[in-house]
């Protein structure tokens, strides 16, 4: 999958993304809020790092981080629970 990200794009493997999916699933509907907005402030965290300096991504498990993040992103958008409605 195809994700873009302040100005680039990137690619991110679906079986990342169907990995989070599967244990992301239990969380919507599941009254953990809290454990739900920590973990955006973390990948958020993992965004703007790279934003600020898009260098680290020369870093190999920063890189690793950042198609992480995009992955766990892209999961909890599918669940419906990146954003608050």
């Amino acid at each position: 999958m195809k994700v873009e990200s302040h100005g680039s794009e990137f690619d991110v493997p679906d079986l990342l993304v169907s990995m989070f999916l599967k244990d992301f699933d239990s969380l919507p509907g599941s009254g953990c809020r809290d454990s739900i907005c920590q973990l955006r402030g973390s990948i958020d965290e993992i965004l703007e790092i790279v934003a600020h300096d898009p260098q680290v991504l020369s870093l190999p498990d920063c890189h690793k981080d950042f198609i992480r993040a995009l992955a766990m992103k892209q999961a909890l958008n599918k669940l419906g629970i990146l954003y608050d409605a």
